[in-house]
């Protein structure tokens, strides 16, 4: 019987729904009211929306088990995130997905817009031919502001370069030596003064709601356009409006609204060098097929390991960093987890050394990636990378992160340290080919192991036929061994240690069985 269930309130491609239904137990109910959500998310484990479900403070009060919001697109503005944080609960999204998409689409209202061609095929449908009527602009040679230099933006920044334009770009989060060599960077009152099409990208959040008030448009280049597919709410409708009657912009074009879908009778409709499209920018068969299999498998991976990609209200890992640091994070939380597990003493501390060249804004996800794995087995409640930090305050449990030189042959190693009950145990691990991770080390045992599935771990006296008659007595339980790791140590006690990945995990009975033998120190079931 599958562990997890997970609730989907929105449209998901199949491929989506079938990796989904690998890991758990899948419903699919759309078109959910708030009190319908609240009732139905009660015994969830995870819920994907797009941007049609809002996720209330309400309809997350009987939401116990629920450890995972996941948003499958961009914007987060239909998620209560901070009721979200305050039960625990991972919410994250989708930025690479959906941007090429976006992007393209943005690029897409700004050549209808210069060209007039949404009025012009209108105009020609209903039977005229006015040629005058749609003289419009050039790209070549102009000035392209684009504000908010994140994936979509560089997206929108790479086309409008290849359209032989000016490309300048505002963003507070970066440097120009940190954006594309033929942008150049400049603060957001320049770029309107200068632009001759600005095209906004930006996340709705409180310091974006009305970036481009009344006082800003006018800031805009007169004659200027307007490209907004962002979210509804950065531009102040109204005063975009105004702008466009009176002739200070020669144009916009929008994707998003405040107001979505606009009312009628609402002045949108009516302005004039206005093109406007029902919020397409992530409407193509790619970019929905993208975003739910990338949703659902962020999702398995924080259900499955505890970790995090692209999350909202977790020590993020940046879109451009997340296929590197993911094995990592894989292996610091299955370390933590594992050797938590191999022992049943109070744990006091929890100790992360890194070796190798991975960032320093690696640090804090790989740390609370490491407190996830190891206080799921020691705290009551679901552990995610949301609340690990809180669970370790709670539990005064000490927690330290370092980068230092750990004397092994690999270019990367990550060693978990724990203090449980008056001991220092330590687990070291690597990343083998970016993909596979290893455990090289334990308590001075060296090893090849894999710290995954349900697994043995023995200790026992170091002498012929105790390996065999440990492999005799799980065999007996009708359990497969797949995978044998002996652990050598020039140790002075006479002792082996050895690691058995299981094709499933042996009962408590049979581990007691496994501890009543004399030549069996200590044995302990270890699940990942």
């Amino acid at each position: 019987m599958n562990k997890w269930r997970i609730l989907v309130a929105d449209e998901l491609s199949p491929e989506g729904l079938e990796l989904l239904s690998s890991a758990g137990e899948v419903t699919v109910a759309k078109g959910m009211s708030e009190e319908a959500l609240r009732e139905a998310v009660a015994d969830q484990h995870a819920l994907i929306v797009r941007s049609a479900t809002k996720v209330t403070a309400r309809s997350l009060e009987l939401a116990n088990d629920l450890a995972v919001i996941g948003r499958a697109g961009i914007g987060i503005d239909n998620i209560d995130v901070e009721a979200a944080t305050q039960r625990g609960i991972v919410v994250m999204n989708t930025p690479e997905a959906g941007a090429t998409t976006t992007g393209e689409l943005a690029i897409s209202l700004m050549l209808s817009l210069a060209r007039h061609i949404p009025a012009a095929d209108a105009s020609m449908k209903a039977g005229q031919w006015d040629k005058k009527a749609f003289t419009g602009a050039e790209l070549t040679g102009k000035t392209m502001g684009v504000i908010g230099l994140g994936r979509i933006g560089q997206v929108v920044a790479e086309r409008a370069k290849g359209l032989h334009m000016e490309v300048i770009a505002h963003d507070p989060h970066l440097d120009q030596a940190q954006a594309p060599p033929w942008v150049r960077m400049t603060t957001l009152d320049e770029l309107l003064a200068e632009s001759d099409f600005v095209s906004v990208h930006v996340p709705l959040m409180e310091q974006t709601r009305h970036l481009l008030d009344r006082a800003r448009i006018q800031k805009m280049k007169p004659g200027a356009r307007l490209i907004h597919a962002a979210r509804g709410g950065i531009v102040d409708d109204d005063a975009l409006c105004d702008a466009l009657d009176s002739g200070h912009l020669a144009g916009a074009a929008l994707d998003v609204f405040e107001v979505e879908p606009p009312p009628a009778g609402h002045r949108l409709l009516t302005t004039p060098n206005l093109v406007m499209t029902p919020h397409l920018g992530a409407s193509t068969r790619e970019a929905k097929r993208a975003v739910s299999v990338e949703m659902a498998r962020q999702v398995v991976t924080c259900l499955k390991r505890g970790i995090a990609l692209n999350g909202i209200n977790v020590p993020r890992v940046a879109p451009g960093e997340a296929a590197r640091l993911e094995p990592f994070l894989n292996l610091a939380h299955n370390l933590a987890s594992f050797l938590v597990q191999t022992h049943g003493d109070p744990l006091k501390s929890m100790r992360l050394t890194l070796q190798g060249d991975l960032p320093a804004s690696a640090q804090r996800p790989l740390t609370v990636a490491m407190l996830a794995g190891g206080l799921q087995h020691r705290v009551d409640g679901v552990v995610t990378p949301v609340n690990a930090e809180q669970h370790a305050r709670d539990s005064n449990t000490r927690v330290h992160v370092e980068q230092s030189t750990l004397k092994h042959d690999f270019v990367h190693l990550i060693r978990v340290e724990a203090v449980l009950g008056e001991v220092r145990h330590s687990v070291t691990g690597t990343v083998l080919g970016n993909r596979h991770i290893r455990m090289i080390e334990l308590d001075g045992f060296m090893l090849d192991a894999i710290p995954e599935g349900p697994m043995l771990v023995t200790w026992h006296r170091d002498t012929p036929g105790v390996v065999g008659k440990i492999g005799t007595m799980i065999g007996q339980q009708d359990i497969n061994i797949e995978r044998l790791q002996l652990g050598g140590s020039d140790n002075e006690q006479g002792l082996a240690m050895a690691i058995w990945n299981l094709s499933a995990a042996l009962t408590p009975a049979a581990i007691e069985e496994l501890r009543a033998d004399e030549e069996i120190v200590e044995a302990f079931r270890v699940s990942i």
